[in-house]
Order: structure tokens, then C-alpha cells, then sequence
């Protein structure tokens, strides 16, 4: 099978020439370190404050690097993900793909959005959780770019996605776009001429199906989408009682 490769290891792992060790408000003192599945078990609300005294240890699984999100990240352990909103104007230039980043949790909040838990800033507005701000980012985050990891996506099937995979990293393998081949990842709203975000549909060889949503601001929104039988990495998503995946890193293989 003739397969096209849309990824790029080498910006992927696009990293500054130095290392930046711990900002000069970054807290130092011993923390509790716990996993991203524990950080997300206190969640309990559409919002709640973080006053246990924890850390978290994780890797950049996704940025703004395509375009995919905006003002957000996406980090990984090996229990699971979780998006981390960020008031940065890009944030692949300040947390990198595979990139280590060790955040101090108390004093920040958690919240909800779809079915996806988040991790933010105490809302001052009517959202469940606020961007956290470079002040803040300079008192709660350490960022080590000098020993990178990349968090291997969990391999799943379409009839497979569980509520336990939102908000995490996965692989579907053998699967196509069907009649949505050969259109481009999103579609022209008319009035405005503008992209817009849209859903397109994957399969199994089984007949399942899946929404795969790609956002307007995405440096290929106006590209093809493959044919054929190939492999797509996301972040799983849950609206509307419905799963749907985000490709990240604009990786998929076909």
C-alpha cells in the first residue's frame, strides 16, 4: 500500500538551544507528585480549586505547533492526559512537543468542558476555568526542554472509546475517510469565505464510525483529506453525548 506520511518528527521535537531551569518564582520545596488520572479524580464540579499540596510531572503531547489549539496544551503521563489552558500567544515555542513540564497545582483550578476535565487559572468570568497567565505560569510551571519524551498514544478501536479515554492520546489504526476523501479537512462558510470548523467522519472495516473535528485555525484546513486505509493520532472529545477525536500534531498516515 503506497502510504503518505503528514508528520513531522523533526518539528515535533522542535526545541530552544537552551535549557530553562526553574523561574526565579518557581517554589522549589518538596511536593507531593501525583499522576495526571489522580490530579483529574479531584474533580468533582464544573470547577473546583486545587488546595491539596501536589505536583504534577508530564510531557507536551500537543501544541499550537499546526494550529490544533489555541492558547492550550495538551500533557501526558503514562496514566493519561490532560489540556492545560495557557494565556500564550504560541505556546510550541514555549512548551515544545515531548518537552518535561512540572506544574505546582495548589492554588490552580479544575474544571469541565464537554465531558473533558481541564486544568486553568480560578474563573473570573463565566467560565468554569480561566487561562493561566505568564505570571502564573512563571510561579506554578518548570519547563525542561533538554530531556525530551514522547508519550506513546494508547491503541484503540472505534467501538472501544470509553469515557475514560476523553481527554486522552490515541491511535486508530486501519481505518478511512470513506466519501469524505478527497474534501478538504474543513469546509468555506459562504457569507464570510472564511474556514470553519468542521466534523468529518472515519471508519472501520466494520462499519463504525467516528467524527474526527478539526478546528478553522489549523494550518491545513484547507489541505485534502487522504483515501485509502491508514492510521490517525489524537486527543479523544466528548459534545453532545458523542465521542469525536482531534488530530494532533497533524499526524496521520496513510
Amino acid at each position: 500500500m503506497k502510504r503518505i506520511v503528514l508528520y513531522s518528527i523533526s518539528l515535533a521535537f522542535c526545541w530552544l538551544s537552551c535549557s530553562e531551569k526553574a523561574h526565579p518564582e518557581f517554589d522549589e520545596s518538596p511536593h507531593t507528585t501525583i499522576s495526571i488520572a489522580h490530579l483529574k479524580s479531584l474533580c468533582r464540579s464544573t470547577s473546583d480549586d486545587i488546595t491539596d499540596d501536589v505536583t504534577i510531572e508530564a510531557y507536551v503531547v500537543a501544541n499550537d505547533l499546526f494550529g490544533e489549539y489555541n492558547k492550550a496544551i495538551v500533557i501526558g503521563d503514562q496514566s493519561g492526559c490532560i489540556e492545560v489552558l495557557v494565556d500564550y500567544a504560541s505556546t510550541a515555542s514555549q512548551f515544545p512537543i515531548s518537552a518535561q513540564v512540572k506544574i505546582h497545582c495548589t492554588g490552580l483550578t479544575l474544571g469541565t468542558s464537554g465531558g473533558k476535565i481541564i486544568l486553568g487559572a480560578k474563573p473570573t468570568s463565566n467560565y468554569n476555568v480561566d487561562r493561566i497567565t505568564p505570571s502564573l505560569v512563571e510561579q506554578h510551571f518548570h519547563i525542561d526542554r533538554q530531556q525530551p519524551y514522547e508519550i506513546q498514544p494508547q491503541d484503540i478501536t472505534i467501538p472501544e472509546l470509553a469515557a475514560h479515554h476523553v481527554g486522552n492520546y490515541v491511535a486508530l489504526n486501519d481505518i478511512s475517510f470513506g466519501d469524505d476523501a478527497g474534501l478538504t479537512w474543513c469546509d468555506i462558510d459562504p457569507e464570510t469565505n472564511k474556514y470553519i470548523t468542521t466534523l468529518r467522519t472515519l471508519h472501520d472495516k466494520d462499519g463504525n464510525a467516528l467524527q474526527v473535528r478539526t478546528i478553522a485555525e489549523c494550518s491545513y484546513c484547507h489541505e485534502k483529506i487522504p483515501s485509502g486505509i491508514g492510521t490517525v493520532w489524537g486527543i479523544v472529545e466528548y459534545f453532545d453525548k458523542t465521542y469525536s477525536l482531534r488530530i494532533i500534531n497533524h499526524r496521520i498516515a496513510f
